[in-house]
């Protein structure tokens, strides 16, 4: 049914936390750090309708001319392509492909001058993670080419980090994140903090929805509901941590 679809369920669950305004913020901290002039080229991987992706683009890559999607949801896919009509990316070629981390085999046998993974490695096993990054430093990225990682900290406790502990779905951390990217040969050139406020405090319909689709509806939507509601009576458990990392090969 359309009203339970991912796009439109994610939707609803980004309205929980301010992770937009802290993502811009931490951009414009990034922008006097980092020098990303040599990025032509980009592929985003698990982008859903990109608006995080096409801002840091937008922000931190003024000579892009090139922009590669990998997005497996359909309506996602529909969303992002019409983002993309509407000149989101001015002056990039733009495409995208509807296909999972797992099954895409790269751009055209070019190789790229940068990656970006936003809040898409906890939804990849870490075997097919750790393929992945062989696969960008060996045949996806050119030399020196960048990747760019923004995922949450589970190892800080939070109280999303909690209840999906709760519900039987740890999250991978960033940490290990880094972690196996370095094993596969990255350098990391910068990390910063980004403090999200992130409240499941009273959560919507779309809210439970999403969460439940998230752990393969091994619950039902009322144990959801009591599970957040018990962590959540705690004191301070609408704080939680993201990093944001960029990696050169």
């Amino acid at each position: 049914m359309a009203d339970a679809s991912y796009h439109r369920l994610l939707a609803e669950f980004r309205k929980c936390d301010n992770f937009d305004a802290v993502f811009r913020g931490a951009l414009e901290d990034v922008a006097g750090k980092v020098d990303f002039s040599q990025v032509e080229s980009c592929v985003a991987f698990g982008t859903g309708s990109g608006e995080h992706e096409m801002e840091f683009a937008r922000r931190l890559l003024p000579n892009l001319r090139s922009f590669v999607a990998v997005e497996p949801d359909p309506e996602s896919v529909k969303a992002l392509r019409a983002s993309f009509q509407d000149g989101q990316l001015p002056g990039v070629e733009t495409s995208v492909v509807e296909a999972s981390i797992e099954s895409w085999n790269g751009v055209d046998n070019h190789r790229v001058d940068a990656a970006m993974l936003i809040n898409v490695l906890c939804h990849v096993n870490a075997a097919d993670r750790k393929a992945l990054f062989q696969k960008l430093m060996t045949q996806y990225l050119r030399d020196g080419g960048m990747v760019v990682v923004c995922n949450n900290v589970s190892s800080v406790p939070s109280g999303t980090v909690l209840v999906m502990e709760r519900l039987g779905t740890p999250s991978a951390d960033y940490d290990q994140y880094e972690k196996e990217l370095l094993a596969a040969g990255f350098r990391l050139v910068l990390k910063q903090n980004l403090e999200i406020r992130r409240d499941w405090a009273n959560p919507s319909d779309g809210v439970v929805k999403f969460i439940r689709m998230r752990i393969d509806n091994r619950f039902s939507e009322s144990e959801i509901r009591a599970v957040i509601d018990d962590v959540f009576s705690q004191p301070n458990m609408d704080v939680a941590l993201s990093k944001l990392a960029i990696f050169t090969k």
